[in-house]
Protein backbone atom coordinates (compact mmCIF):
# COMPACT_ATOMS: atom_id res chain seq x y z
CA UNK A 1 0.00 0.00 0.00
CA UNK A 2 1.55 3.27 -1.03
CA UNK A 3 1.81 6.41 1.01
CA UNK A 4 -0.90 7.92 -1.13
CA UNK A 5 -3.59 5.51 0.02
CA UNK A 6 -5.87 6.13 2.95
CA UNK A 7 -8.85 4.88 4.87
CA UNK A 8 -11.74 7.29 4.43
CA UNK A 9 -13.47 5.72 7.43
CA UNK A 10 -10.71 7.05 9.67
CA UNK A 11 -11.42 10.60 8.51
CA UNK A 12 -15.06 10.02 9.41
CA UNK A 13 -14.12 8.67 12.84
CA UNK A 14 -11.92 11.69 13.39
CA UNK A 15 -14.80 13.91 12.37
CA UNK A 16 -17.07 12.26 14.95
CA UNK A 17 -14.40 12.68 17.62
CA UNK A 18 -13.97 16.42 17.11
CA UNK A 19 -17.74 16.97 16.82
CA UNK A 20 -18.14 15.36 20.25
CA UNK A 21 -15.72 17.92 21.65
CA UNK A 22 -17.43 20.82 19.86
CA UNK A 23 -20.86 19.57 20.91
CA UNK A 24 -19.86 19.27 24.55
CA UNK A 25 -18.39 22.76 24.60
CA UNK A 26 -21.37 24.17 22.73
CA UNK A 27 -23.74 22.83 25.37
CA UNK A 28 -21.58 24.36 28.10
CA UNK A 29 -21.53 27.73 26.34
CA UNK A 30 -25.32 28.13 26.07
CA UNK A 31 -26.87 30.71 28.35
CA UNK A 32 -29.59 29.71 30.79
CA UNK A 33 -32.22 31.10 28.43
CA UNK A 34 -30.84 29.18 25.46
CA UNK A 35 -30.08 25.99 27.32
CA UNK A 36 -33.32 24.04 27.74
CA UNK A 37 -32.91 21.51 24.93
CA UNK A 38 -29.07 21.41 24.73
CA UNK A 39 -28.70 20.87 28.47
CA UNK A 40 -31.12 17.97 28.22
CA UNK A 41 -28.54 16.25 26.01
CA UNK A 42 -25.66 16.89 28.38
CA UNK A 43 -26.33 13.77 30.45
CA UNK A 44 -24.87 11.60 27.70
CA UNK A 45 -22.67 14.03 25.76
CA UNK A 46 -18.97 13.91 26.45
CA UNK A 47 -15.99 15.58 24.87
CA UNK A 48 -13.91 13.03 26.80
CA UNK A 49 -15.17 10.33 24.46
CA UNK A 50 -13.98 12.39 21.50
CA UNK A 51 -10.56 12.91 23.01
CA UNK A 52 -10.16 9.23 23.81
CA UNK A 53 -11.07 8.37 20.22
CA UNK A 54 -8.33 10.74 19.11
CA UNK A 55 -5.81 9.03 21.36
CA UNK A 56 -6.70 5.56 20.07
CA UNK A 57 -6.48 6.84 16.49
CA UNK A 58 -3.11 8.45 17.12
CA UNK A 59 -1.65 5.29 18.62
CA UNK A 60 -2.88 3.27 15.65
CA UNK A 61 -1.75 5.66 12.94
CA UNK A 62 1.63 6.57 14.39
CA UNK A 63 2.45 2.92 14.98
CA UNK A 64 1.39 2.26 11.40
CA UNK A 65 3.92 4.80 10.14
CA UNK A 66 6.71 3.35 12.24
CA UNK A 67 6.05 -0.33 11.59
CA UNK A 68 5.62 0.04 7.84
CA UNK A 69 8.77 2.12 7.56
CA UNK A 70 10.73 -0.48 9.52
CA UNK A 71 9.27 -3.27 7.34
CA UNK A 72 10.28 -1.39 4.20
CA UNK A 73 13.75 -0.18 5.20
CA UNK A 74 14.72 -2.30 8.19
CA UNK A 75 14.91 0.75 10.45
CA UNK A 76 13.01 3.82 11.63
CA UNK A 77 14.34 7.22 10.64
CA UNK A 78 13.74 9.27 13.77
CA UNK A 79 14.83 12.48 12.04
CA UNK A 80 12.26 12.05 9.28
CA UNK A 81 9.57 11.01 11.76
CA UNK A 82 10.04 14.05 13.98
CA UNK A 83 10.27 16.36 11.00
CA UNK A 84 6.90 15.09 9.77
CA UNK A 85 5.37 15.50 13.24
CA UNK A 86 6.80 19.03 13.48
CA UNK A 87 5.31 20.04 10.14
CA UNK A 88 1.98 18.46 11.03
CA UNK A 89 1.51 19.94 14.47
CA UNK A 90 3.60 22.99 15.28
CA UNK A 91 2.71 25.58 12.59
CA UNK A 92 -1.05 25.59 13.24
CA UNK A 93 -0.53 25.30 16.98
CA UNK A 94 1.88 28.21 17.30
CA UNK A 95 -0.30 30.44 15.11
CA UNK A 96 -3.17 29.68 17.49
CA UNK A 97 -0.95 30.29 20.53
CA UNK A 98 0.24 33.62 19.10
CA UNK A 99 -3.35 34.79 18.64
CA UNK A 100 -4.20 33.82 22.22
CA UNK A 101 -1.13 35.71 23.46
CA UNK A 102 -2.26 38.81 21.55
CA UNK A 103 -5.76 38.50 23.00
CA UNK A 104 -4.20 38.28 26.45
CA UNK A 105 -2.12 41.40 25.84
CA UNK A 106 -5.32 43.17 24.78
CA UNK A 107 -6.98 42.11 28.04
CA UNK A 108 -9.63 40.03 26.28
CA UNK A 109 -8.62 36.68 27.75
CA UNK A 110 -7.10 35.76 31.10
CA UNK A 111 -3.90 33.93 30.17
CA UNK A 112 -0.61 34.25 32.05
CA UNK A 113 2.96 33.94 30.85
CA UNK A 114 3.51 30.62 32.66
CA UNK A 115 0.34 29.26 31.04
CA UNK A 116 1.58 30.26 27.58
CA UNK A 117 4.91 28.62 28.36
CA UNK A 118 3.27 25.42 29.65
CA UNK A 119 1.14 25.15 26.52
CA UNK A 120 3.97 26.08 24.16
CA UNK A 121 6.32 23.48 25.64
CA UNK A 122 3.60 20.79 25.63
CA UNK A 123 3.74 20.16 29.38
CA UNK A 124 0.26 21.34 30.32
CA UNK A 125 -0.72 17.90 31.61
CA UNK A 126 1.86 18.16 34.42
CA UNK A 127 2.36 21.92 34.79
CA UNK A 128 1.52 23.72 38.07
CA UNK A 129 0.42 26.66 35.92
CA UNK A 130 -2.20 24.57 34.11
CA UNK A 131 -5.48 26.28 34.87
CA UNK A 132 -8.19 28.19 33.08
CA UNK A 133 -10.22 27.76 29.93
CA UNK A 134 -8.35 29.36 27.06
CA UNK A 135 -5.40 26.96 26.84
CA UNK A 136 -6.86 24.13 28.88
CA UNK A 137 -7.42 21.93 25.86
CA UNK A 138 -3.65 21.74 25.27
CA UNK A 139 -3.44 18.94 27.87
CA UNK A 140 -4.24 16.42 25.16
CA UNK A 141 -1.70 17.94 22.77
CA UNK A 142 0.88 17.59 25.53
CA UNK A 143 0.02 13.91 25.89
CA UNK A 144 0.34 13.41 22.14
CA UNK A 145 3.74 15.09 22.03
CA UNK A 146 5.03 13.06 24.96
CA UNK A 147 3.80 9.93 23.20
CA UNK A 148 5.70 10.91 20.05
CA UNK A 149 8.89 11.20 22.09
CA UNK A 150 8.57 7.89 23.94
CA UNK A 151 6.86 5.36 21.67
CA UNK A 152 9.16 5.52 18.60
CA UNK A 153 12.15 4.98 20.88
CA UNK A 154 10.41 2.05 22.57
CA UNK A 155 9.60 0.42 19.24
CA UNK A 156 13.22 0.78 18.14
CA UNK A 157 14.30 -1.53 20.97
CA UNK A 158 11.30 -3.84 21.27
CA UNK A 159 10.17 -6.71 19.11
CA UNK A 160 6.57 -6.23 17.95
CA UNK A 161 5.44 -9.22 20.03
CA UNK A 162 6.93 -7.78 23.20
CA UNK A 163 5.53 -4.32 22.41
CA UNK A 164 2.08 -5.93 22.17
CA UNK A 165 2.40 -7.49 25.62
CA UNK A 166 3.58 -4.20 27.11
CA UNK A 167 0.51 -2.50 25.65
CA UNK A 168 -1.79 -5.19 27.06
CA UNK A 169 -0.14 -4.97 30.47
CA UNK A 170 -0.57 -1.19 30.58
CA UNK A 171 -4.22 -1.47 29.56
CA UNK A 172 -4.83 -3.83 32.47
CA UNK A 173 -2.79 -1.73 34.90
CA UNK A 174 -4.18 1.69 33.89
CA UNK A 175 -7.12 1.75 36.34
CA UNK A 176 -4.76 0.85 39.20
CA UNK A 177 -2.32 3.54 38.07
CA UNK A 178 -5.08 6.15 38.03
CA UNK A 179 -6.45 5.15 41.41
CA UNK A 180 -2.96 4.91 42.90
CA UNK A 181 -2.19 8.42 41.66
CA UNK A 182 -5.42 9.70 43.18
CA UNK A 183 -4.82 8.08 46.56
CA UNK A 184 -1.09 8.69 46.91
CA UNK A 185 -0.69 12.16 45.38
CA UNK A 186 -3.30 14.27 47.10
CA UNK A 187 -2.21 17.53 45.50
CA UNK A 188 -2.78 16.15 42.00
CA UNK A 189 -6.16 14.51 42.49
CA UNK A 190 -8.06 17.00 40.38
CA UNK A 191 -5.68 16.54 37.45
CA UNK A 192 -5.28 12.76 37.25
CA UNK A 193 -7.57 12.56 34.22
CA UNK A 194 -5.23 14.68 32.06
CA UNK A 195 -1.82 13.22 32.93
CA UNK A 196 0.11 11.22 30.37
CA UNK A 197 0.69 8.20 32.58
CA UNK A 198 -3.03 8.06 33.38
CA UNK A 199 -4.17 8.26 29.75
CA UNK A 200 -1.45 6.36 27.89
CA UNK A 201 -3.64 3.26 27.79
CA UNK A 202 -5.81 4.79 25.06
CA UNK A 203 -2.78 5.48 22.89
CA UNK A 204 -1.38 2.02 23.57
CA UNK A 205 -4.62 0.33 22.57
CA UNK A 206 -4.27 1.96 19.15
CA UNK A 207 -0.64 0.83 19.05
CA UNK A 208 -1.72 -2.71 19.88
CA UNK A 209 -4.26 -2.80 17.05
CA UNK A 210 -1.58 -1.65 14.61
CA UNK A 211 0.94 -4.27 15.76
CA UNK A 212 -1.29 -7.34 16.01
CA UNK A 213 -1.62 -8.23 12.29
CA UNK A 214 2.10 -8.99 12.03
CA UNK A 215 2.97 -9.74 15.67
CA UNK A 216 0.03 -12.04 16.48
CA UNK A 217 -1.88 -12.86 13.27
CA UNK A 218 -4.17 -15.42 14.92
CA UNK A 219 -5.32 -12.90 17.54
CA UNK A 220 -5.86 -10.34 14.80
CA UNK A 221 -8.06 -12.71 12.83
CA UNK A 222 -10.18 -13.36 15.91
CA UNK A 223 -10.59 -9.64 16.44
CA UNK A 224 -11.59 -9.20 12.80
CA UNK A 225 -14.28 -11.79 13.35
CA UNK A 226 -15.50 -9.80 16.34
CA UNK A 227 -15.58 -6.63 14.24
CA UNK A 228 -17.80 -8.35 11.69
CA UNK A 229 -20.43 -9.37 14.24
CA UNK A 230 -23.77 -7.58 13.91
CA UNK A 231 -23.99 -6.42 17.53
CA UNK A 232 -20.40 -5.19 17.87
CA UNK A 233 -21.01 -1.55 16.94
CA UNK A 234 -24.32 -1.20 18.87
CA UNK A 235 -22.70 -2.62 22.00
CA UNK A 236 -19.70 -0.29 21.66
CA UNK A 237 -22.00 2.72 21.25
CA UNK A 238 -24.06 1.69 24.28
CA UNK A 239 -20.84 1.41 26.28
CA UNK A 240 -19.77 4.91 25.21
CA UNK A 241 -23.12 6.53 25.98
CA UNK A 242 -23.54 4.60 29.23
CA UNK A 243 -20.06 5.46 30.44
CA UNK A 244 -20.62 9.13 29.59
CA UNK A 245 -23.83 9.16 31.59
CA UNK A 246 -22.15 7.48 34.56
CA UNK A 247 -19.29 9.97 34.39
CA UNK A 248 -21.76 12.86 34.53
CA UNK A 249 -23.44 11.26 37.54
CA UNK A 250 -20.44 10.01 39.52
CA UNK A 251 -17.41 11.87 38.16
CA UNK A 252 -14.06 10.39 39.08
CA UNK A 253 -15.63 7.66 41.18
CA UNK A 254 -16.62 6.05 37.88
CA UNK A 255 -14.03 7.39 35.47
CA UNK A 256 -10.84 6.50 37.31
CA UNK A 257 -11.50 2.84 38.12
CA UNK A 258 -13.65 1.97 35.11
CA UNK A 259 -14.98 4.76 32.89
CA UNK A 260 -11.83 5.71 31.03
CA UNK A 261 -11.06 2.06 30.34
CA UNK A 262 -14.59 1.37 29.10
CA UNK A 263 -14.42 4.32 26.69
CA UNK A 264 -10.93 3.32 25.54
CA UNK A 265 -11.96 -0.26 24.76
CA UNK A 266 -15.19 0.83 23.07
CA UNK A 267 -13.25 3.35 20.99
CA UNK A 268 -10.80 0.64 20.01
CA UNK A 269 -13.70 -1.55 18.89
CA UNK A 270 -15.05 1.23 16.66
CA UNK A 271 -11.59 1.75 15.19
CA UNK A 272 -11.27 -1.97 14.56
CA UNK A 273 -14.59 -1.99 12.70
CA UNK A 274 -13.61 1.11 10.72
CA UNK A 275 -10.40 -0.47 9.41
CA UNK A 276 -11.48 -4.08 8.90
CA UNK A 277 -15.19 -4.21 7.99
CA UNK A 278 -15.13 -5.19 4.32
CA UNK A 279 -18.88 -5.58 3.95
CA UNK A 280 -20.56 -2.15 4.02
CA UNK A 281 -22.59 -1.50 7.15
CA UNK A 282 -24.59 1.42 8.49
CA UNK A 283 -21.64 2.44 10.65
CA UNK A 284 -19.03 2.41 7.87
CA UNK A 285 -21.42 4.18 5.50
CA UNK A 286 -21.86 6.93 8.09
CA UNK A 287 -18.10 7.20 8.52
CA UNK A 288 -17.76 7.79 4.78
CA UNK A 289 -20.28 10.64 4.70
CA UNK A 290 -18.65 13.58 2.98
CA UNK A 291 -19.62 15.94 5.78
CA UNK A 292 -17.85 13.77 8.38
CA UNK A 293 -14.72 13.19 6.30
CA UNK A 294 -14.55 16.93 5.58
CA UNK A 295 -14.81 17.75 9.29
CA UNK A 296 -12.18 15.10 9.93
CA UNK A 297 -9.75 16.85 7.60
CA UNK A 298 -9.97 20.13 9.55
CA UNK A 299 -10.30 18.43 12.94
CA UNK A 300 -6.93 19.57 14.27
CA UNK A 301 -7.57 23.25 13.53
CA UNK A 302 -11.16 22.91 14.72
CA UNK A 303 -9.99 21.42 17.98
CA UNK A 304 -7.58 24.31 18.48
CA UNK A 305 -9.94 27.17 17.62
CA UNK A 306 -13.23 25.96 19.10
CA UNK A 307 -11.82 26.77 22.55
CA UNK A 308 -11.74 30.48 21.72
CA UNK A 309 -15.28 30.64 20.35
CA UNK A 310 -17.08 28.24 22.69
CA UNK A 311 -15.98 29.65 26.01
CA UNK A 312 -18.47 29.55 28.91
CA UNK A 313 -20.93 32.41 29.05
CA UNK A 314 -19.25 34.26 31.91
CA UNK A 315 -15.89 34.62 30.11
CA UNK A 316 -16.93 34.53 26.43
CA UNK A 317 -15.35 37.07 24.10
CA UNK A 318 -17.82 39.93 23.48
CA UNK A 319 -17.15 39.86 19.73
CA UNK A 320 -18.31 36.25 19.42
CA UNK A 321 -21.98 36.98 20.05
CA UNK A 322 -24.48 34.23 20.77
CA UNK A 323 -23.58 30.57 20.95
CA UNK A 324 -25.48 29.91 17.72
CA UNK A 325 -23.07 32.27 15.94
CA UNK A 326 -20.03 30.98 17.80
CA UNK A 327 -20.23 27.50 16.29
CA UNK A 328 -20.06 28.62 12.62
CA UNK A 329 -17.39 31.13 13.62
CA UNK A 330 -15.30 28.29 15.08
CA UNK A 331 -15.70 26.28 11.87
CA UNK A 332 -14.76 29.33 9.79
CA UNK A 333 -11.60 29.94 11.83
CA UNK A 334 -10.69 26.25 11.60
CA UNK A 335 -11.18 26.23 7.84
CA UNK A 336 -8.96 29.29 7.43
CA UNK A 337 -6.33 27.73 9.68
CA UNK A 338 -6.42 24.55 7.63
CA UNK A 339 -6.24 26.29 4.25
CA UNK A 340 -3.68 28.97 5.12
CA UNK A 341 -1.48 27.21 7.67
CA UNK A 342 -1.98 23.46 7.80
CA UNK A 343 -2.29 22.64 4.12
CA UNK A 344 0.95 24.23 2.90
CA UNK A 345 2.92 22.39 5.59
CA UNK A 346 1.01 19.17 4.92
CA UNK A 347 2.12 19.33 1.30
CA UNK A 348 5.71 19.64 2.46
CA UNK A 349 5.23 16.79 4.94
CA UNK A 350 3.76 14.55 2.25
CA UNK A 351 6.80 15.14 0.06
CA UNK A 352 8.98 13.89 2.91
CA UNK A 353 6.90 10.79 3.60
CA UNK A 354 7.20 7.58 1.60
CA UNK A 355 5.52 5.30 4.10
CA UNK A 356 1.81 4.65 4.40
CA UNK A 357 0.35 5.22 7.82
CA UNK A 358 -2.10 2.39 7.34
CA UNK A 359 -0.81 -0.66 9.20
CA UNK A 360 -1.03 -4.21 7.85
CA UNK A 361 -4.42 -5.81 8.29
CA UNK A 362 -6.47 -2.71 7.52
CA UNK A 363 -8.80 -3.63 4.68
CA UNK A 364 -11.92 -1.52 4.99
CA UNK A 365 -12.55 1.20 2.44
CA UNK A 366 -8.98 1.60 1.24
CA UNK A 367 -9.01 4.22 -1.48
CA UNK A 368 -6.49 6.12 -3.59
CA UNK A 369 -5.30 9.40 -2.15
CA UNK A 370 -7.16 11.30 -4.86
CA UNK A 371 -10.43 10.24 -3.23
CA UNK A 372 -9.75 13.33 -1.14
CA UNK A 373 -7.66 16.25 -2.39
CA UNK A 374 -4.03 15.16 -2.36
CA UNK A 375 -2.96 18.14 -0.32
CA UNK A 376 -5.22 17.35 2.58
CA UNK A 377 -4.20 15.76 5.84
CA UNK A 378 -3.58 12.09 5.32
CA UNK A 379 -4.62 9.46 7.78
CA UNK A 380 -1.14 9.41 9.23
CA UNK A 381 -1.83 12.74 10.83
CA UNK A 382 -3.17 12.19 14.30
CA UNK A 383 -6.30 13.97 15.09
CA UNK A 384 -4.59 16.09 17.58
CA UNK A 385 -7.79 17.37 19.05
CA UNK A 386 -8.95 15.99 22.27
CA UNK A 387 -11.67 16.44 24.72
CA UNK A 388 -12.09 18.36 27.71
CA UNK A 389 -13.59 16.83 30.70
CA UNK A 390 -12.84 17.50 34.27
CA UNK A 391 -13.10 14.51 36.52
CA UNK A 392 -15.65 16.31 38.61
CA UNK A 393 -18.42 17.11 36.15
CA UNK A 394 -17.33 15.81 32.78
CA UNK A 395 -17.13 19.25 31.26
CA UNK A 396 -14.02 21.08 30.24
CA UNK A 397 -12.76 23.48 32.72
CA UNK A 398 -9.41 23.87 31.19
CA UNK A 399 -9.47 20.92 28.97
CA UNK A 400 -8.69 21.30 25.42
Amino acid sequence: MSAGRRLATLDGLRGIAVLLVVGDHTIGAFTDEEAAIPRALSAVSSGAVGVTLFFVLSGYLITGILTRERARTGRVSFGAFYMRRTLRILPAFYVFLTVVALLALAGLVDVTGPQLLSAGLFVWDYSPAADGWWLGHTWSLAIEEQFYLLWPLALAFLRPQRACWIAVAYLVAAPVIRLGNYVLVEGARDDVWMMFHARADALLLGCLLALLPTAHPAAWERLKGLAGARLTVPLALVALVGSSALSKAFGGYWELPAGLTVVTVAGGVLLLVAVTRETPSVFTRVLRWRVLTSVGLISYSLYLWQQVFLAPEDIALPVVGTTLLAVPAAFAAATLSYLLVERPFLRLKDRLSRTSAIPPGATSDVAPQDAVPADTARSDAPAEPAPADSIGDGTTSPVR
